[in-house]
C-alpha cells in the first residue's frame, strides 16, 4: 500500500516553528579507561513550517489559566501536526514562547504525518 502524502497540507497551513529536538548527554572512556561524561552538544534549530494549532480549537476547551502569588500563570496545550520525527521533550518555538513535546501520535503507518501534543506555561507577574 502506497502511503499518503501529506506534505502540500502541511505547507499551506504551516506557521514558522523552530524545533529542538532532544539530545541524550553521552559519553566515552578516555585513554585511562574513565568514562568521562559528556552534556548533550548544542542543538541546531530545525526551521520549518507546519500546523500548530491550540488544542482548544480542537477539543472546545479554554486555555487552562490560574493566579498565584506571583502573578498568574497561564498553561498552553498546542497540537502539532509534522513531517519531522523528533523525540519526546524535544522543544518547539512558536511565538517566542517554547513548548515541550509530550506526546505523539504517529501515522506513519499510512502517511508522512505524526501528530504531537506540546505544552507550555508562562507565568506573568503582578
Amino acid at each position: 500500500m502506497e502511503k499518503m502524502d501529506f506534505q502540500s497540507l502541511l505547507d499551506t497551513f504551516g506557521v514558522p516553528l523552530k524545533v529542538y529536538p532532544k539530545q541524550e548527554a553521552g559519553g566515552a572512556y578516555d585513554n585511562m579507561g574513565v568514562w568521562v561524561k559528556k552534556e548533550a552538544d548544542e542543538v541546531t534549530a530545525l526551521e520549518v513550517s507546519e500546523p500548530f494549532i491550540p488544542s482548544a480549537l480542537l477539543s472546545k476547551l479554554p486555555v487552562q489559566g490560574s493566579y498565584r502569588d506571583g502573578g498568574r500563570i497561564e498553561e498552553f496545550e498546542m497540537v502539532w501536526f509534522s513531517s519531522q520525527v523528533v523525540p519526546l521533550k524535544s522543544i518547539v518555538e512558536h511565538d517566542g514562547l517554547q513548548y515541550s513535546v509530550e506526546d505523539s501520535i504517529p501515522y506513519t503507518d499510512y502517511s508522512n504525518v505524526t501528530q504531537y501534543g506540546c505544552k507550555a506555561v508562562s507565568a506573568f507577574v503582578k
